[in-house]
């Protein structure tokens, strides 16, 4: 059966986005949309877990700072070519492990 999104460590995030990690965790972790406190995207994700999907686009599931509501962030980035090289070796390597 086919996984339709495995978890990664932040270690492994790191890696897939590069140089481009200090502005992804600026932008991406600092907003998010809380549906409890209706943020408008100003919430912070606090105690997440990354996943890749089926289409090398990063999810973040986790909590909203200010309220602790489940939140969860999508972010596209499986046609960015260096992201989309990185994350393809991810995941082979992580198949030949299972």
């Amino acid at each position: 059966m086919k996984q339709d999104k495995i978890e990664i460590t932040e270690a492994k995030l790191k890696n897939i986005l590069g140089g481009d990690w200090g502005e992804f965790r600026e932008r991406i972790f600092n907003s998010v949309y809380c549906s409890n406190c209706d943020s408008n995207y100003d919430s912070t994700i606090i105690n997440y877990r990354i996943f890749l999907n089926d289409l090398n686009d990063i999810i973040l599931e986790g909590f909203c700072k200010k309220c602790m509501h489940r939140v969860a962030r999508y972010c596209e980035t499986g046609e960015v070519p260096g992201y989309m090289e990185r994350i393809t070796e991810l995941k082979k390597a992580l198949s030949s492990i299972n």
